[in-house]
């Protein structure tokens, strides 16, 4: 066999198998990226979701500052790229419920 196409063949072989390494790697990255992009979501979700139990108990808390601070909480956490469809829904419907408790307890000493 000539020896200048065993050396061209050689060289086409040696560049295909680091084409297709690198290919590999970099396929092996962007998968691992998606990965990591979904954990650091998922963590700030779990973040998210305390911070909305935290603003919760201040909201149920019967000292009168503490509930609106934990309603401006939740005001702030339903503003968050991280609250999706259902936890707005769950922040509405949690809002509405503390604020009648709240009008009600101010409306009782006018009834007595």
């Amino acid at each position: 066999m000539n020896p200048w196409l065993q050396a061209g063949l050689s060289l086409l072989v040696g560049v295909l198998t680091a084409t297709a390494a690198l290919v590999g790697v970099r396929v092996s990255t962007r998968g691992n990226d998606r990965a990591t992009t979904q954990r650091e979501l998922a963590a700030r979700r779990e973040e998210w979701w305390r911070r909305f139990v935290w603003a919760s108990e201040l909201a149920l808390d019967p000292a009168p500052v503490k509930r609106v601070a934990g309603l401006k909480l939740l005001a702030k956490l339903a503003q968050s790229e991280l609250a999706a469809r259902d936890e707005c829904l769950l922040l509405d419907v949690f809002q509405g419920r503390v604020l009648d408790e709240l009008l009600e307890a101010l409306a009782e000493p006018e009834q007595s």
